[in-house]
């Protein structure tokens, strides 16, 4: 833009006057729309060639943060997914093996002796659901 605008034009010293002025006018006015309107009308009174670059940049910057965006948004709901599964997979298996212990726990105390949880192994049901868990 600091070419293409045209060397000492009042555009290029208010918007263009180097290549850090460039960056922050084309990062404040075409990625963050930022009194967008006077920049593109004194660009395009200067070169309209220049303003439909500037609406071009306008469109890719818009889209690369719409991207970007969707990106996060996909992240935390994978994110999110992940924990629900592994919480219902934790319900389920405490659910089985409570059941499962309940059978096993001959004195009724709600505590599994050494003897007991062995008998966990003996009974196909509860290595299913310990298999299933990994």
């Amino acid at each position: 833009f600091r070419q293409l605008v045209g060397a000492n034009s009042a555009v290029q010293q208010l918007y263009f006057s180097s290549v850090p002025a460039s960056m922050y006018s084309l990062l404040i006015h075409g990625t963050l729309l930022d009194n967008i309107g006077t920049v593109v009308r004194d660009v395009g009174s200067q070169s309209i060639v220049c303003a439909a670059i500037f609406w071009f940049f306008v469109l890719l910057s818009a889209l690369t943060v719409m991207n970007m965006l969707i990106g996060i948004l996909c992240e935390v709901v994978n994110a999110v997914s992940a924990t629900e599964r592994e919480a219902i997979m934790v319900s389920f298996v405490k659910e089985k093996m409570q059941t499962c212990f309940e059978e096993l726990d001959s004195d009724g105390d709600g505590k599994l002796t050494r003897e007991e949880f062995l008998q966990v192994l003996e009974k196909p049901e509860a290595c299913r659901v310990l298999q299933d868990v990994g």
